[in-house]
């Protein structure tokens, strides 16, 4: 019994030790497929003049990055509807696209000033450039919450390009997709042979007029290839409630400083009205105006036109009840209870000279309902309680800033909006942009990596796709799913095992496995084994001859 346990456990340590060296003998795999069914494969009525149902399968297949493969070994690419292989082919050559036209969107957005991503943003783009060939046409957008001049089409010359870059300021909010649809309208025309859009973001979309899918749909329609780039932490998509608590007093008459020019309510109407075109879609406000009386406020909101409106009627009178506004505000807010980050967002011009609520009252309120207090005095230093506001703001975990004019009062007020509501990138949005329109999604999760990942963009849409146009093996219009897949295959001497058969043999190995559905048009036929439908014909020939049974039965005399 000892010397089987011992043969035993040998055996254990001898497979434990051979696992690994049959691991390290399976080759990596030297190639990347890409295909996306949804996008990827069209449905054609004939070919060639030959009418049938025909699929036209386009993808991509690139050789890795030092990727070697050695000479026993031989890989092909299988493509199959519902299972049934259609198409065997060699592992085609890549090949570089000779035609490219581009256009580099690159994000502007105030959030850009963090941890250096400007500064790495224009080292990345001047490697962009340089790395591209030099026949390809270029052209470039920067953006922020809108498109910024100077918008260049695609051209060869690099100059203008590179100028352009190097005087980027971050600034407002983010626009990725208006910036995208642009780039798609400068390469509709183009007569390159490869046409791509490539996406530098950090930040998610808080100002596009346009919807993602509008825009997908015009690179579909334009061939136009969309590779995009997020830079930092994916964000949490919280919506975010604010109340706007804004000071209409009589001495909001006159502008701040003897540098502006108009009145400090113009000022107030055009910042609080930024704040509220940055606010993500998700996000809500409602306004609190105050002055000797504290206004009621409207229901949380997310329509932005109905809120400026609000926001460009105040009109200077009263005196300063900011405390009270401050209190009405945290208390509506809390007993909305929405869902998602909540905050007060106030601005004042004074000194409180109305309210009956005491300052402990309003931060105790804001504590207890986890509201942090985001506060702004609007004018010369001494015309408001700067050291009350701050520290009002300190125990509810918000901010303080000092105004001193129109064009810090602007400036806050955008910044607040892009801290409260940009809280990283969207990751699934990015993803969908690239993946529906051929192209890749790389995320740049410290920006340092950004340069390294736009000389890989560069090649990535360098690569031609492949097209491969069969004849379906269901040529009807039945209204099925089917089902078509791109397999890449390796073939070599090695050994590998059939557990089902016990057969052992040299053989195929699938290494990759792209799959995707698709959908034909018609009317759905219901398939059924024929032995049903004689079971069918029997029960109906029953049905028709029982009456006939039960009428011969009962016409039987009975018997005494």
């Amino acid at each position: 019994m000892v010397f089987v346990m011992r043969s035993l456990t040998a055996c254990v340590f001898l497979v434990a030790a051979l696992l690994p060296l049959r691991a390290d003998t399976v080759p990596p795999i030297p190639y990347r497929i890409d295909f996306h069914a949804d996008r990827d494969i069209a449905l054609l009525d004939e070919k060639d003049g030959i009418k049938g149902l025909f699929l036209k399968v386009k993808f991509t297949i690139t050789l890795e990055e030092n990727a070697v493969v050695p000479k026993d070994t031989t890989y092909k690419v299988i493509i199959e509807e519902d299972g049934h292989r259609v198409k065997e082919l060699d592992v085609p050559t890549p090949t570089p696209v000779q035609e490219l036209a581009a256009v580099l969107a690159i994000d502007n957005s105030g959030s850009m000033k963090e941890g250096g991503r400007l500064a790495q943003a224009r080292a990345a783009a001047e490697t962009f450039l340089s790395k591209l060939p030099g026949q390809a046409d270029c052209g470039l957008i920067l953006f922020d919450h809108e498109i910024l001049p100077p918008v260049i089409p695609p051209r060869a010359e690099r100059p203008p390009l590179l100028q352009a870059i190097a005087k980027m300021q971050p600034r407002g909010g983010t626009a990725y997709l208006d910036a995208a649809d642009r780039a798609v309208d400068m390469l509709k025309d183009s007569p390159k042979q490869r046409r791509a859009v490539v996406l530098v973001t950090d930040g998610l979309d808080l100002s596009s007029k346009i919807e993602i899918d509008q825009v997908i749909a015009r690179a579909r329609k334009h061939g136009v290839t969309i590779f995009t780039i997020g830079i930092g932490e994916a964000g949490t998509l919280e919506p975010v409630n604010s109340m706007l608590v804004l000071d209409h007093s009589g001495s909001m008459k006159p502008p701040a400083d003897d540098s502006d020019k108009v009145p400090k309510i113009k000022a107030l109407h055009q910042a609080a009205s930024r704040y509220v075109d940055i606010m993500a879609k998700t996000g809500r406000a409602a306004l609190i105006p105050f002055s000797s009386e504290v206004g009621v406020a409207k229901d949380l909101s997310t329509n932005k036109n109905a809120l400026k409106k609000d926001i460009l009627n105040l009109e200077p009178k009263g005196e300063t009840a900011l405390f009270d506004a401050i209190y009405s505000a945290v208390a509506t807010l809390d007993a909305a209870g929405p869902v998602g980050k909540r905050v007060v967002v106030a601005m004042t011009d004074g000194i409180d000279n109305s309210s009956r609520h005491r300052v402990e009252e309003v931060i105790a309120c804001a504590r207890e309902a986890k509201i942090p207090l985001y506060l702004l005095g609007f004018g010369k230093a001494g015309e408001f309680d700067a050291k009350t506001m701050k520290a009002m703001a300190d125990a509810t975990g918000g901010k303080f800033e000092h105004a001193q004019n129109e064009k810090k009062l602007f400036e806050i007020f955008e910044n607040w909006s892009i801290h409260l509501h940009d809280d990283g990138i969207d990751e699934a949005a990015l993803q969908k942009l690239a993946h529906e329109t051929g192209g890749q999604y790389y995320h740049a999760k410290y920006v340092a990596d950004l340069k390294l990942i736009l000389e890989g963009v560069t090649k990535k849409m360098q690569v031609k796709p492949y097209e491969e146009t069969f004849k379906s093996i269901r040529p009807v219009k039945d209204g099925t799913a089917r089902k078509v897949s791109i397999k890449l295959v390796r073939r070599s001497g090695e050994v590998v095992s059939n557990i089902s058969s016990g057969e052992i043999k040299a053989g195929e190995v699938t290494v990759v496995d792209k799959a995707g559905g698709y959908s034909v048009q018609g009317v759905v036929i219901a398939e059924m084994n024929y032995l049903i439908y004689l079971v069918f014909l029997v029960l109906l020939g029953g049905l028709i001859i029982l009456p006939s049974l039960l009428k011969h039965r009962l016409s039987e005399p009975r018997s005494s």
